[in-house]
């Protein structure tokens, strides 16, 4: 049978059950302390009263031999009878301070001093008297000898025991310091590291990244949580992959509206110069024939290019080295019927200049920053594409345009999914965020600067050549 807990809640149930026991426990230790204290107070309030009483007996004593007065007799008597009463009724008090032998010889000089006293006051004759005196002095003496004892032995055992109690109160208080800290890293362990590391996950979750979170504990409530939580990050992840390819869609479609356009010039072109050779096919001179010819194959090859190009742009996963400038001539072309014509798209990219990438990603992420900018510009502009290798084999590429920036307080989560600054949005804010992750597959870093009203740039660093 396992009685380990399972459950969060019987965890803390038991936690907080023998939380109780300890705490009762130290509490009945420290109340039997104190109840031994408060023992040893009042058995030396009457070791103190014992001692003050013999010291009374000893000064009526003295009294009652210089002076011979019945007063003094009479307390003599008094406080000897006291110290009896003390004695006998207060046994079992004075017995902390003192063995049963030690009280039995107080008791025994009491009453034989007692006896002194009462079987004559004042014998007669001097030298009957002084014996009877010098008897007396010496039975009180030995008297307040117990007694003071006795108080010296109440004083060290008091001492003793509030020592003892100060320490008991001290390894008390230790003890549930130390029980605290242990039980708090035991309840840490079990509550704030589960709940940091979903956190932690959930963080990942806001940056893009859907991953598993591992099943580390075996609670009830955190299985099954982790569950709902892993659950939710596979519905995170199938919707993100269908928005992401709703927007691949999206630029899809405006890839086949470039194509179109540039596919209908020449097909217009191939068209008329068919029907003018149909219809001058016998009465033309043969220079013309071969002119017309000569158009029908040219606007061929540009149709053909054009092909090719969407050819190539849908082959993805497949590193290449390719010409960096064609490649951004054809991701232009491919975007030209979205130009407005107050916008112009200039290059500055050495011709020589390769790179060692997946084209079709490279062509996307250069046709999302493109529609980005061309967004950002609400009249007539310029969107500027620049490139040059920069040391350690890496290739810098610039897209700069004039358009309205971006705020400052919104920069940050440019690249985060479905975020999105313009005020009417268009699609679901996965294009930035679609640029970034092509970049990083590649190895890459990209970074923006931006003011509002004074354009945008993206300055994006590629490796040159396959790491």
């Amino acid at each position: 049978m396992d009685l380990y807990p399972r459950s969060l809640r019987q965890k803390i149930f038991l936690g907080y059950f023998i939380g109780l026991i300890l705490m009762f426990g130290v509490v009945a230790a420290n109340w039997k302390s104190l109840n031994t204290v408060e023992d040893m107070v009042v058995s030396g309030e009457m070791v103190s009263d014992l001692f003050d009483t013999t010291l009374e007996i000893r000064r009526f004593e003295k009294n009652y031999f210089l002076y011979e007065q019945d007063e003094d007799y009479e307390e003599l008597l008094f406080y000897v009878n006291k110290a009896e009463n003390l004695l006998e009724k207060n046994s079992k008090e004075f017995g902390l301070f003192a063995t049963p032998e030690v009280i039995h010889n107080l008791r025994d000089n009491i009453k034989d001093y007692k006896q002194l006293l009462e079987a004559d006051r004042i014998p007669q004759g001097e030298i009957a008297k002084w014996k009877w005196e010098e008897a007396v002095r010496k039975k009180g003496k030995t008297i307040v000898t117990i007694a003071e004892s006795i108080s010296k032995t109440e004083r060290r055992v008091m001492q003793t025991t509030l020592r003892s109690a100060k320490k008991t109160l001290l390894i008390s208080v230790a003890f549930l310091v130390f029980t605290g800290f242990v039980v708090g890293a035991i309840y840490y362990r079990m509550f704030a590291k589960p709940l940091w590391m979903l956190e932690k996950h959930m963080k990942r979750i806001a940056d893009g990244e859907f991953s598993l979170m591992p099943i580390k504990y075996r609670d009830r409530e955190f299985v099954s949580l982790n569950n709902a939580f892993n659950r939710m990050i596979l519905e995170l992840d199938a919707r993100q992959r269908h928005l992401v390819q709703s927007e691949k869609l999206a630029s899809l479609g405006t890839l086949l509206f470039g194509v179109a356009h540039e596919l209908n010039n020449p097909l217009s072109n191939i068209s008329t110069s068919c029907e003018i050779l149909k219809e001058e096919i016998e009465t033309a001179d043969l220079e013309y024939k071969k002119e017309l010819l000569s158009q029908i194959e040219k606007d061929t090859d540009r149709a053909r290019d054009v092909v090719r190009s969407l050819l190539e742009f849908s082959k993805t996963g497949e590193k290449s080295p390719f010409f960096l400038k064609k490649a951004v001539n054809e991701t232009i072309r491919f975007i030209k019927g979205e130009v407005p014509t107050k916008v112009s798209i200039t290059l500055d990219i050495p011709e020589d200049l390769t790179l060692f990438a997946d084209k079709q990603k490279i062509q996307q992420m250069l046709l999302n920053l493109i529609k980005n900018s061309i967004e950002a510009i609400p009249h007539e502009g310029e969107i500027s594409i620049t490139a040059r290798k920069i040391k350690d084999n890496m290739v810098e590429l610039r897209v700069t345009d004039t358009g309205v920036g971006i705020e400052t307080e919104v920069i940050d989560q440019i690249f985060d999914p479905f975020f999105s600054s313009k005020k009417h949005k268009k699609g679901y804010g996965l294009g930035l965020f679609i640029v970034h992750n092509i970049v990083e597959e590649h190895g890459g870093s990209i970074t923006v600067d931006s003011q509002p009203g004074r354009g945008t740039t993206f300055l994006i660093k590629l490796p040159l050549k396959e790491s």
